[in-house]
């Protein structure tokens, strides 16, 4: 029985995020725990990570697309996260630590875009919408699983998730290196009026979701970086609990990074399910009001996030802020796909974007919860999010007379 190369892509899309989902969640518990940080910290880390995974894709999308063997850049991307990610747990200073643990992020800046204009090259668009389907929900499932196991491996020993990330990426080496070369579509201009037409449809909606997924990114980003530092501190005072103030004995005997890994498993689980859904309706395709709502719903979930003491609204607000991202990012990527000769420019833009949210979101919560405390600092989060709704709707309506026109 054979593997088909489009599987054994999701297979490395699934092992690489989960990869990076395992960094993800440790770090913020090694910079607390280990190097002795707070918030401020944790989320500088967090937001420089996602700064030079914006500034590598932006830069990349002109050299990686001309390249004719674009996977070449997704396995040195792959090869240069796993090498210096793993030497984190050695470092014992942090200034040299938050380095080593954002440098890498310029590998996956080489690598995600590379890997997502593989896809593209599907020249059959039912095809590719299908295995843009099967990537997304397979990089989705790697985020969704990866905190139960980082947690209880970090609560036994601080090295063990940054082992089994260099481990797992060894194998995601493999995975790419066997996957043959990307197909190519034929010109823009041999395009049929319905390709044509279908993409007019897109590119009138691309800048708008470039920046929902921007503010999604930033969102999802906050609570990755800056909210572990609230449920360190109430499992350490023993004040979290289930609901209505019940606190169950096993509470106890729980530590913070595997408690905080059970709502990491949630965000990116709604960010899952979410992908499935999109990929197999077409309600939301050309319709911008689903982004908003979507928008402003995890938005709300912000204000119970800063001053809930249960365990239950924490999970359900996680998962509000997941559906979010899950369909933002999905739309995004959809349209940034749609014109065979831009994909891979496209896609880089689209990562890079996803980057500069995750830099915006990491640094702007860190450094309002160390000043303003993360109950005010998760409070005042829906005036950014109305914010930049306002800007998305302007670029919608200003761009909207230029896609008429093309």
């Amino acid at each position: 029985m054979t593997f088909p190369p489009h599987r054994r892509m999701y297979l490395a899309a699934f092992l690489l995020d989960f990869s990076v989902a395992i960094g993800l969640t440790a770090m913020p518990f090694f910079l607390y725990e280990r190097l002795h940080g707070g918030p401020a910290l944790s989320g500088t880390v967090g937001a420089v990570q996602m700064a030079i995974y914006a500034l590598g894709c932006l830069a990349s999308a002109g050299f990686v697309s001309r390249s004719v063997h674009g996977l070449r850049w997704a396995v040195a991307g792959v090869g240069f996260f796993a090498a210096l990610f793993v030497l984190v747990p050695w470092i014992d200073t942090s200034l040299l630590c938050g380095a080593m643990a954002s440098l890498p992020f310029l590998g996956l800046a080489l690598a995600w875009p590379a890997l997502q204009s593989w896809l593209g090259g599907e020249p059959n668009p039912e095809k590719r919408a299908r295995h843009l389907t099967g990537f997304n929900t397979a990089t989705a499932f790697g985020f969704t699983l990866s905190p139960l196991l980082t947690g209880p491996l970090y609560d036994l020993d601080y090295r063990l998730p940054f082992l089994a990330l260099f481990a797992l990426c060894a194998f995601v080496l493999g995975l790419v290196v066997s996957l043959p070369p990307e197909k190519i579509h034929p010109p823009a201009e041999d395009a049929g009026p319905e390709e044509e037409s279908t993409f007019s449809v897109c590119h009138g909606l691309l800048w708008a979701s470039w920046a929902a997924t921007f503010t999604a990114n930033a969102l999802f980003a906050s609570v990755r970086s800056v909210y572990p530092k609230r449920v360190e501190s109430l499992v350490a005072d023993g004040t979290l609990t289930l609901l209505a103030g019940i606190r169950p004995v096993w509470f106890d005997s729980v530590g913070p990074a595997t408690t905080f890994s059970w709502l990491a498993f949630l965000l990116s689980l709604a960010t899952v399910v979410c992908f499935a859904v999109l990929g197999k309706t077409k309600a939301w395709q050309g319709r911008f009001g689903f982004a908003v709502v979507s928008q402003v719903v995890a938005a709300a979930a912000f204000v119970f996030l800063g001053q809930t003491r249960s365990l239950a609204v924490m999970m359900a607000c996680f998962v509000l802020v997941g559906a979010n991202f899950g369909l933002c990012f999905f739309a995004s990527l959809f349209y940034s796909l749609a014109h065979a000769r831009e994909k891979h420019r496209r896609a880089a833009i689209n990562e890079g974007v996803l980057g500069i949210g995750g830099f915006v979101g990491g640094i702007g919560a860190g450094y309002a919860a160390s000043s303003a405390g993360l109950t005010a600092a998760f409070q005042w989060t829906p005036l950014f999010v109305i914010a930049a709704i306002a800007a998305q709707l302007l670029l919608l309506s200003a761009y909207r007379p230029l896609a008429k026109r093309t």
